[in-house]
């Protein structure tokens, strides 16, 4: 018998950590709304106790980005959730006119790794 698996822990830890670095901006309008609600319905199959476990660990890495890098958070963003395939991790991107910032993470061995990238964006001189 082939036993079904009902939760994702890949996509839980994904929300956890889009719902904790959202909460360092000013604003967030997530641009993807059907894969943000695909994902809250994987982090609230979690027990509860694994959810509170997984807002610490992403909060804590996101407090910790937060305070090396005051310039890039508390302002407004768009949210976007990126998935190439089903399989994928997801992307998470904020951006506004003058930054990306990218968040990956991966569940692995059940302990979470964290990837963050921020780009500055570059405005063109008028001629």
């Amino acid at each position: 018998m082939v036993k079904m698996k009902f939760t994702d822990n890949q996509r839980a830890l994904e929300y956890a950590l889009y719902m904790m670095a959202a909460s360092q901006f000013d604003r967030t309008v997530c641009r993807t709304e059907l894969t943000e609600k695909n994902m809250l319905v994987q982090y609230k199959e979690q027990k509860l106790n694994d959810q509170y476990r997984l807002e610490e660990i992403c909060d804590k890495y996101v407090t910790e980005l937060a305070e090396k890098h005051p310039e890039v958070f508390h302002q407004r963003m768009d949210a976007y959730l990126v998935r190439k395939r089903q399989e994928d991790p997801t992307e998470i991107i904020f951006k506004n006119d003058r930054l990306v910032v990218r968040f990956l993470c991966r569940y692995a061995k059940n302990k979470p790794e964290f990837d963050c990238k921020v780009k500055f964006r570059v405005r063109k001189q008028a001629s």
